[in-house]
Order: C-alpha cells, then sequence, then structure tokens
C-alpha cells in the first residue's frame, strides 16, 4: 500500500505529530510506503500563532504565503496522487481548483482534523478573522465530501463530519513509551502544579486566576508551572515559565505534581482532542480539568483526576490533591493505566492501518499493493 500524506503543520506542531508524524515508524514497519508533503513547515508556526488583533498586518503577510503554500502543496499532492493508493490529508483545506483536480484523482482520499475548524477559536472577529472563518465554513464540507473517509478526534466533531462521509475517531494517540510514568513528589510542601500549551491556549489560564491567588495563599510552597508560553504572571502565585521544546517536553511534565486543563465552554473547545490531559494521565499525573467535550470521557471524575466547573470547584479539586499524596499518586496510576488501555498508539496506529487497508480494499478495482 501507498500513502502520501499531507500535513498542515511539521513535526513540532501538537496535532501534525499526533495525527501524522508518530504514525510512519509503524506503517513503514508494516510494509507500507509512505511520503509527506508538509504545508507549513516548522519555522511557520511561531508566525501562525501571532495575535491576529494584534499583529494584523503581519498576520495578513502569513495568511498571504499559507494560502500560496497552500496552493502549491496541493499540486505537488494532485500530480503525486496518481502513484499512490491513499492520500492522507491532515486539516489542509485546499482552494477550490485543487479541489476540482482532487475530485478527479484515482487515489482514495481521506481527511483528517483534529479540531473543530468549522467553527473559530478567535473570540474577537476582524476581517481576517471572518475570512477565515467563512473560508473554513464553506472549505471543510467540500474537503469532507472529496473523502472517503474522515479521521477525527471525538463525538463532537464526528456527528458533523458524518453529514458527508464516514467516519473513524480516534482521540489521541498517545505514545506510552515517550511519556514514561514516574513517582512524584511525597509530600505537600512543593507541591507544582502544572500546564502546557501554546499561546492561542492561554486565555484559557484567566479562568484559574482567583483559585490559584486563593491556594498560593495557603501554600507558601505551591508552584505554578508554565510550559510553552513566556511572561504569564499572576499576583500572589509563584509562576515559573519555560520556553516548550520537543526534546525536553516529556522531562518538563515529569516535573509536575498536578495536570491542569481549564477550558471554556463553547463550540470551539467541545471540539478539541484533550491533548494535555493525555499528556499528563501518560506521565501517572492526576489532572484537574473542565468537563467540556471529550475531557469527560477522557478522565473519569474523582478516579483518574477532577472536573472543575467554577473557581470555588477548581480551588476545592486542587486543594484535595495538595493535601493528599496518596490520592495524588493513586489517581496518577488511575490515568496512566486508562491512557495504556484507550488512548495509547500502540492500538491506534494498527486500528488506523487496519482502516486504510480496508477502505482500500472496498474500492471496486481497487489496484492496491497491501502488505
Amino acid at each position: 500500500m501507498r500513502v502520501l500524506f499531507v500535513s498542515q503543520y511539521g513535526v513540532m506542531a501538537a496535532s501534525s505529530r499526533s495525527r501524522v508524524f508518530q504514525y510512519l515508524p509503524h506503517f513503514r514497519r508494516s510494509g507500507v510506503n509512505t511520503r509527506v508533503i508538509t504545508v507549513l513547515p516548522d519555522t511557520a508556526i511561531r508566525s501562525s500563532q501571532m495575535g491576529v488583533t494584534q499583529k494584523p498586518f503581519r498576520k495578513l503577510v502569513y495568511y498571504i504565503w499559507a494560502s500560496w503554500r497552500t496552493t502549491m502543496c496541493g499540486l505537488e499532492a494532485w500530480w503525486r496522487a496518481r502513484y499512490v493508493d491513499i492520500l492522507f490529508i491532515q486539516k489542509v483545506i485546499f482552494p477550490c481548483p485543487i479541489r476540482w483536480l482532487l475530485r478527479h484523482s484515482a487515489a482514495t482520499i481521506a481527511f483528517d482534523f483534529d479540531d473543530a475548524i468549522f467553527t473559530t477559536e478567535v473570540r474577537k472577529m476582524n476581517w481576517l478573522a471572518s475570512w477565515k472563518k467563512r473560508r473554513n465554513e464553506r472549505g471543510l464540507p467540500a474537503m469532507l465530501k472529496l473523502a472517503e473517509l474522515a479521521v477525527v478526534e471525538n463525538p463532537y466533531t464526528a456527528e458533523f463530519a458524518s453529514t458527508y462521509c464516514d467516519v473513524f475517531t480516534i482521540t489521541g494517540p498517545i505514545d506510552t513509551e515517550q511519556y514514561c510514568s514516574l513517582q512524584h513528589a511525597s509530600n505537600n510542601t512543593r507541591v507544582v502544579l502544572g500546564w502546557i500549551g501554546s499561546g492561542t491556549s492561554a486565555q484559557y489560564l484567566d479562568l484559574i486566576r482567583e483559585p490559584l491567588r486563593r491556594l498560593s495563599s495557603r501554600y507558601p510552597g505551591l508552584t505554578f508551572r508554565i510550559i510553552g508560553i513566556k511572561n504569564w504572571t499572576e499576583e500572589g502565585v509563584h509562576v515559573e515559565n519555560k520556553s516548550w521544546s520537543i526534546e525536553n517536553e516529556a522531562t518538563d511534565l515529569q516535573g509536575f505534581d498536578v495536570g491542569l486543563m481549564p477550558i471554556t465552554d463553547d463550540p470551539w473547545t467541545r471540539g478539541k482532542g484533550g491533548y494535555k490531559l493525555l499528556q499528563y494521565m501518560a506521565t501517572g499525573l492526576p489532572v484537574v480539568t473542565s468537563p467540556v467535550g471529550i475531557n469527560r470521557e477522557i478522565v473519569e471524575d474523582g478516579s483518574s483526576g477532577f472536573w472543575a466547573s467554577t473557581p470555588d470547584e477548581w480551588e476545592d479539586r486542587i486543594r484535595r490533591l495538595i493535601d493528599d499524596v496518596g490520592l495524588r499518586r493513586s489517581m496518577g496510576q488511575c490515568g496512566r493505566a486508562r491512557v495504556e488501555a484507550k488512548y495509547a498508539l500502540v492500538i491506534h496506529q494498527e486500528r488506523l492501518l487496519t482502516r486504510l487497508r480496508e477502505l482500500l480494499d472496498q474500492r471496486p478495482g481497487n489496484r492496491s499493493s497491501v502488505a
């Protein structure tokens, strides 16, 4: 079998890393011939995260460049599709002329998207954000109509995609061999609360500013460690900001005692995949999260972690974990076991490979070289 992947980003971006690149070793070991076209390489990730309301001109330049890259990569994908069995497109919305060319391609098309890209995460709309929203609202259904299979993250996005094609759901997955579970702090004198993410997700930390202030006044040794953004502060809270790197990610998570994932409840966040939670739990951390979307399925409230919806609930759930070392340990162990059983890469890489082979076998007159 020959598979051409078109990834939205390079390996540095969590979405492309988890939805494309981490599958490649298993596919190749299984005899699959794979190739990847990356639309926006790793050097472009930082530009893609600039606030659209803060630097609109630079964002406009970035959009123009990204549109050009999308078109060029689309042409390359169309040209190379004649030599492959499956064209696997990860979250890339091609313009209409490219879609027309792909419609006449002999390759079977699968389309993967891990966020609710039929809506937007931008709260304050301007003309750039509005243009992107309109493009996605029209473009995503058009891409799904091209596909014979949509690979999605959760039931919320699955419901949208099922209107247009068959759906296959993979939450995560997470490489449990990379995120090794360790024994964490055995006392409550120097507890580290942790969060990992990008600048686009930093807005959700506003939900826990008040609980962090209260807890910090009660526990002088408490630290809130942030991986991935700089200069986040809160009065009265001991905050440690650390840059993210792919080389240090797993080690940095092992320095947490509790993993936090606050998010709002809106159309965009209901489509999120809970990847932070999977990272925390694979590391053996207890977690506290907003019970939104897939988070409710990943975390069993009171078993592998806690749900928290209000500032008072956030304070109470975190306080219980600070005070009870045994609870932290047992929840961390439960979370690790849950990830190994339901969300591990070793499970889902084979599921995806099997589903793609089935998809190819179902096509009349298929020309697959399935191994």
